[in-house]
């Protein structure tokens, strides 16, 4: 996983960690470590493109005006078109890895659903708003 990759879900799982609370738990409680996993593992689809910054703009830019469904068509081309199409379908791409290491069902469920909306998550609707808001930033620093 690329080092701003890795930054960025140490920031999310430090944030989950700090806010833990918020759904009424703390560190040590045993619930709280596939909350901490799926803040670390969410992303982890994006490394089966092999795509850097440069090219992860130009995937988000083509989902954008192409739609996601190209996704799978792409990443059955070769070279740069493969790469983009393979980055278009991360979710699912890390959904699989996490589910071929055996982790938690809902680190799993978590890396599939982290961009879908609310109304389509399985997990507890305010477990998965902290990962959301972490994710995104949105939580206070503590």
């Amino acid at each position: 996983m690329p080092s701003v990759d890795q930054s960025h879900s140490i920031a999310v799982a430090r944030a989950v960690a700090a806010h833990l609370d918020q759904v009424g738990l703390e560190e040590s409680d045993p619930d709280a470590r596939w909350l901490i996993a799926a803040a670390l593992l969410h992303d982890v689809g994006k490394s089966v493109s092999g795509l850097g910054t440069y090219g992860r703009v130009v995937a988000t830019v083509s989902e954008a005006l192409g739609g996601s469904e190209m996704g799978a068509h792409w990443a059955e081309r070769s070279g740069m078109t493969r790469k983009v199409g393979l980055y278009m379908q991360y979710p699912q791409l890390g959904a699989d890895l996490l589910a071929l290491a055996e982790s938690d069902e809902r680190v799993v469920a978590w890396a599939l659903e982290h961009h879908l909306p609310q109304e389509q998550w399985t997990l507890d609707k305010s477990c998965a708003l902290l990962l959301q808001q972490a994710d995104d930033g949105r939580l206070e620093k503590t």
